[in-house]
């Protein structure tokens, strides 16, 4: 290969290949950049050689340790959550920054993800070291139900509830529409395809009667949807998520707006059916003219790791977001539900991961004899 072709090589990969050329298209000919080309290309056999040798040594099977361990003897571990528009993400960076600011040898970095589903995988597998993901999700996945059928991930632990993923159903007031089961035959936006909120929605509305052969799924996000409510295209927008939903407040802000409503058997069937599931209100006030609380159920967000994680690590882990949960309740509205007795550890789908629940314990919070939440 000469020099040249191995300049072109080099810049055509994944690096580089989105960058042009630095010093236009003759710029692979000249001396200077041969050079740096060849020293680079060296130094990266030289360390692919070393890194080739020490994984031929390495020990296997656990795949949810650290990351790295940097200088000073910091771990570096990397957090799943989900898109900037939800409340995965600023949950997330809440949870990193209380722990990075904490007298632990942790550096935790934020990882944007589809959501639940892929971070479920990506414990598994290793890619990430704590996620969050939605209870009915996590229960799927350790019991290898919907879309972990093929790939269950029995190993999945929980550390903590982090916030409750609510149902809300926004309309405009002018619309009519009081409650959910009168969607029957409407346009309905229910979340992005394959999210957890078009899961939540497919199947509250099959329980009523509403499926996409008599009324209009129509997969949206939670700004263009209540954007799409706004301007007629929708009838109604479904948030699943920690309230107050910020595209819900957006469409509430901007006309007026109602919250539609559950009737008390049809909670209780939902209810029912749905292990996973627990009845909550969204609170007077959470969005703009919204005067009465609303019966509603939810779901929790947790945060999650694989078993095989360090005992020692998750247990303080969970010690500093115990102690901690009032500041981050202060960082998002959603995780004010972290000071409420028991939301953290108790009625969770999924086992406790052993340090998680070692802390608990310790705290006279959980009965030591007891090894999964009810």
């Amino acid at each position: 290969m000469s020099v040249e072709s191995l300049c072109r090589f080099w810049y055509n990969t994944k690096v580089f290949k989105n960058l042009p050329p630095p010093g236009g298209k003759n710029f692979y000919r000249t001396g200077t950049y041969r050079m740096k080309i060849l020293n680079t290309f060296a130094a990266v056999l030289f360390l692919s050689a070393a890194l080739l040798s020490g994984c031929q040594n390495a020990p296997q099977g656990n795949p949810a340790a650290p990351e790295a361990t940097g200088k000073n003897g910091i771990t570096v571990l990397a957090i799943g959550t989900a898109d900037s528009g939800g409340t995965m993400y600023p949950a997330g960076r809440a949870i990193a920054q209380l722990i990075n600011d904490s007298e632990l040898k942790v550096e935790l970095n934020v990882s944007a993800s589809q959501g639940s589903s892929p971070n479920a995988q990506a414990l598994g597998t290793g890619d990430i070291d704590l996620g969050l993901i939605s209870a009915d999700v996590a229960y799927a996945a350790v019991n290898g139900l919907e879309n972990f059928e093929q790939t269950p991930v029995k190993k999945l632990r929980a550390v903590a509830a982090i916030y409750p993923s609510l149902s809300n159903w926004m309309a405009r007031s002018s619309s009519g529409l009081v409650y959910v089961h009168d969607l029957l035959g409407k346009r309905i936006g229910v979340g992005p395809q394959d999210s957890t909120t078009e899961l939540s929605a497919a199947y509250t509305l099959s329980s009523m009667g509403i499926t996409k052969e008599n009324s209009s799924f129509i997969n949206s996000g939670l700004g263009s949807g209540a954007e799409d409510v706004l301007s007629g295209k929708l009838d109604v927008i479904y948030g699943f998520a920690g309230v107050p939903i910020y595209g819900l407040t957006e469409l509430a802000d901007s006309a007026p707006s109602v919250l539609l409503q559950y009737t008390d058997q049809e909670l209780s069937a939902i209810l029912e059916e749905r292990p996973y599931y627990y009845q909550e209100i969204i609170p007077a006030g959470t969005y703009k003219d919204q005067t009465k609380d609303v019966a509603t159920f939810g779901t929790k967000c947790l945060l999650c790791v694989n078993e095989d994680m360090d005992e020692e690590l998750v247990y303080q882990i969970t010690s500093v977001l115990y102690e901690g949960r009032e500041r981050l309740g202060e960082a998002h509205p959603a995780m004010q539900f972290m000071a409420e007795g028991g939301f953290m550890y108790q009625k969770l789908p999924i086992k406790l991961h052993p340090g998680a629940l070692r802390f608990y314990q310790e705290q006279g919070l959980l009965p030591v004899e007891q090894g999964t939440p009810n």
